[in-house]
């Protein structure tokens, strides 16, 4: 599971307004689509109900989360509560749902996918749009859990003794390195820019197939992501997104609630990002 524990006040506000413009575009990418395989009838007469169903509870989930996402960072600066760790809580927990029975629908029951046809090619990048939003979200509940650490603070509290602990993200030369400044413990994630051995050990450690680490080694070797952005590409999150449903069904040993958030950082290491 990811360590939150070094994030500062102000470094959970950036992080909550990232996720808010995250579900923002996902949104206007998911509504996109639909509209354009709306317009020729595609949707209403081929897509299976059950996966429009969940795509339009997926949709006022997100939308829930727009909501939250704007309104939470807001009020945490004048004082953080108990309820904005609850909410934030929440949004986690009914992603997990979304990306468990959404997964389930795809792969499961919905019967005649037509991969030639150029409209269930957009049907299934709303698929992989909603799915991996929801996985997205799922981070919340660790964004949360540090929160908590805050409550009935102020901002301007915060700010005056958020250097105490002397607490501090840095790289060393191409190492990916994680300082922890409470009691003077420092965990490193291993990981060397374009290494892949590296990353595989992460990966291995925490028992993930060999055969999804040999896809996500042809991922990453084809795909470029974002790196202005620091946004990994569709096929990367599509991977992290498969992995974390192997959560669900308890074909791998972590919890599904930390899976995301370690594989993405695992891979973001891989590229030399800051994490």
């Amino acid at each position: 599971m990811t360590d939150y524990s070094h994030q500062s006040f102000n470094d959970i506000v950036t992080d909550l307004e990232r996720e808010h413009k995250n579900v923002t575009d996902f949104i206007n990418a998911i509504e996109g689509n639909i509209t354009k395989v709306k317009s020729g009838g595609y949707w209403d007469k081929k897509v299976p109900s059950d996966f429009k169903m969940i795509v339009a509870y997926s949709l006022k989930h997100y939308k829930t989360a727009q909501e939250e996402l704007a309104e939470i960072p807001k009020e945490i600066q004048s004082e953080v509560r108990e309820h904005h760790c609850k909410r934030l809580q929440r949004l986690s927990a009914v992603a997990s749902e979304i990306n468990r029975d959404i997964g389930k629908i795809w792969h499961q029951q919905y019967n005649g996918k037509e991969y030639k046809n150029e409209d269930f090619q957009i049907v299934e990048n709303i698929y992989c749009d909603t799915r991996n939003m929801a996985v997205n979200l799922l981070d919340t509940s660790n964004i949360a859990e540090r929160l908590n650490d805050f409550i009935g603070k102020t901002k301007v509290t915060m700010e005056k003794n958020q250097n105490l602990g002397g607490i501090s993200n840095t790289t060393f030369g191409d190492n990916t390195t994680i300082i922890v400044g409470d009691h003077n413990q420092v965990k490193t994630i291993q990981i060397k820019q374009g290494n892949f051995e590296d990353l595989k050990n992460l990966l291995k450690q925490n028992n993930v197939a060999d055969e999804d680490i040999a896809s996500l080694k042809e991922i990453v070797e084809t795909e470029k992501p974002d790196v202005e952005t620091k946004t990994l590409g569709s096929k990367t999150n599509g991977w992290i997104s498969k992995m974390v449903g192997k959560c669900s069904d308890g074909s791998w040993a972590i919890g599904i609630g930390a899976a995301g958030k370690l594989l993405a950082d695992g891979i973001k290491a891989y590229y030399g990002w800051h994490i």
